[in-house]
């Protein structure tokens, strides 16, 4: 149960200037859409079921933040540092995430669905089940990120970092992984359908059982 209401909150946040500190406190269920909470300090803040749809959380720090179940939906959230905050089962649809810090974060069944996740730092987070479909990744910093059966079709990840990721049975159709790094990727029983690898990196990377049919391949070449 959140410890203050919105009315409290809003109040909170004309006094306390440009960034309002909130870290630990319990903000469970509240509405905060909209809001504007640029550069506000939600360290170890428990989030869990609030709404957060449409908010400006522009280099906000949520390290350590709970936000389970939490909607996010079209939330501003670029430049964040999102480390060890776990957003397991929320709804992240359209967020603009570019140049976050997700290192460690848990996206768990969570919806990312067409959200700007653009030359983000995520190494080690966690993405188990997670919808990222039409997702921007872009040059994003990846290394050891946990995608097993996660949903990526359709999402661009060219030129990222993914060395060591864990991408078993992920969905991978008609993903563009032009110019990334999948070496030492565990890629075993994913479906690479319709994926673009031209120019990738793929050097000790485990595709046993993958899916290839029409995967535009490293050298450019179509497997059929």
């Amino acid at each position: 149960m959140a410890e203050i209401t919105r009315k409290e909150l809003l109040l909170a946040l004309i006094s306390s200037g440009d960034q309002p500190r909130l870290s630990g406190l319990d903000l469970s269920g509240l509405d905060l859409a909209e809001l504007d909470l640029r550069g506000a300090n939600l360290r170890n803040t428990k989030l869990g079921g609030a709404d957060l749809s449409y908010a400006d959380l522009s280099e906000a720090v949520l390290r350590g933040a709970v936000l389970i179940d939490a909607n996010l939906s079209r939330a501003k959230l670029t430049g964040a540092n999102l480390t060890s905050a776990d957003f397991t089962g929320a709804n992240l649809h359209e967020a603009l995430m570019s140049t976050a810090v997700l290192a460690g974060a848990n996206f768990a069944n969570a919806r990312l669905t067409f959200a700007k996740l653009n030359e983000t730092v995520a190494n080690e987070a966690h993405f188990q089940g997670t919808n990222l479909n039409g997702a921007n990744l872009t040059f994003a910093k990846i290394a050891g990120g946990n995608f097993v059966d996660a949903n990526l079709s359709g999402a661009d990840l060219s030129g990222g970092d993914l060395r060591g990721c864990d991408l078993r049975g992920a969905d991978l159709t008609f993903a563009n992984f032009s110019s990334a790094d999948l070496s030492h990727t565990q890629l075993s029983g994913a479906d690479l359908s319709g994926a673009n690898l031209r120019g990738s990196f793929v050097s000790e990377a485990d595709l046993n059982e993958a899916k290839l049919e029409g995967t535009i391949m490293p050298d450019g070449t179509r497997h059929e």
